[in-house]
């Protein structure tokens, strides 16, 4: 009997040091991209349709995302320890557009969505505060400018 308790003893406790090395790793993760300021805070989703439009289209969780030229790296796993990267770009007319003060919880009172079009595997649509939506645009500036008043055309000599 004792050997069986000295076993069961032993996962216990090569367990816990393994939930326990997770939790910080967990720990050291969030607060290392908290201060990064490359990274921000946001929620991801699918498009908008009409079928949709009772249900929440955004993910439960929150999740951090930066970008690295033109790929979105997006923290993923049950711990979001892991980096996700997406090949993505936006179609000429996209521009940043705002949501609902609670369509997308946790974003502050004004968030702003953009979507993105993931080469191979269709649409998504990022939500982030209006505070990271110089951020959220990253290498595609114009989905930020759209809304920009035409230069005046002027006579040329």
């Amino acid at each position: 009997m004792s050997t069986a308790l000295a076993v069961t003893g032993a996962a216990l406790l090569v367990g816990s040091a393994v939930l326990g090395t997770l939790a910080v790793l967990a720990v050291r993760a969030r607060v290392h991209y908290a201060r990064s300021a490359l990274f921000f805070r946001c929620r991801l989703g699918p498009p908008p349709s009409r079928r949709r439009a009772r249900r929440a289209r955004w993910r439960l969780r929150r999740s951090w995302a930066g970008w690295v030229d033109d790929v979105l790296v997006v923290r993923s796993g049950a711990w979001r320890l892991w980096l996700t990267p997406l090949s993505v770009g936006v179609a000429g007319d996209v521009k940043l557009q705002a949501l609902g003060p609670g369509e997308a919880r946790g974003l502050g009172p004004r968030p702003v969505a953009l979507q993105l079009t993931v080469r191979g595997a269709g649409e998504l649509e990022i939500a982030v505060s209006a505070e990271d939506a110089d951020l959220l645009v990253g290498p595609f500036l114009t989905a930020a400018l759209s809304g920009l008043p035409g230069a005046p055309r002027g006579r040329g000599g």
